[in-house]
């Protein structure tokens, strides 16, 4: 099927039950689990793609380069609190 005919199958299908909440909020939360589990698929795609030895090796390096500075007095870290709240 097209795009074009995937999206008038789902508005026919939402027309139906667009008068009965129940059925609508179901809907929506199978939506977004579908979206979620896409999310977490490219995440798991786009892990993979950099995680070659080489890209570790190099990341190790350069977390201990940094480590270096900071113990030297020349790179400043910040608290964990700071972090998390930055999240």
């Amino acid at each position: 099927m097209t795009t074009v005919q995937l999206t008038s199958a789902l508005q026919r299908e939402m027309s139906y039950i667009v008068t009965d909440e129940t059925m609508m909020e179901r809907a929506l939360k199978s939506l977004r689990k579908i979206r979620r589990e896409r999310k977490a698929e490219k995440e798991i795609q786009n892990e993979s793609e950099f995680d070659t030895p080489e890209t570790v090796e190099e990341n190790l390096r350069q977390s201990f380069r940094e480590l270096k500075l900071v113990q030297e007095g020349k790179l400043e870290t910040r608290s964990l609190e700071e972090v998390l709240n930055e999240l």
